[in-house]
């Protein structure tokens, strides 16, 4: 393997990483967020359910995409490794 490409396989190993931290970032604010959802039964907040809701739903939909380009961008970085 080259240099080149070896420098290459490094960085694009960093960039994994911290992919992989910012979806565990990603499941943390989604586990934050029921947990705030369970406190809000006793108390009826309608309004903040609601919105905690609309987040609830963006950070799910966040951490697909997150997964889906982690995926799409390790079997890139697998196929570059096995071709050198």
């Amino acid at each position: 393997m080259d240099e080149k490409t070896e420098k290459k396989l490094k960085i694009m190993n960093s960039v994994l990483v911290k992919m992989e931290d910012i979806q565990n970032t990603q499941k943390s604010l989604i586990e934050k967020i029921g947990v705030v959802e369970v406190q809000l039964f006793d108390i009826q907040s309608k309004d903040l359910d609601k919105e905690l809701d609309k987040v609830m739903n963006r950070a799910s939909d966040t951490l697909k995409i997150i997964k889906e380009a982690t995926e799409a961008f390790e079997m890139k970085r697998n196929r570059i490794e096995n071709e050198a």
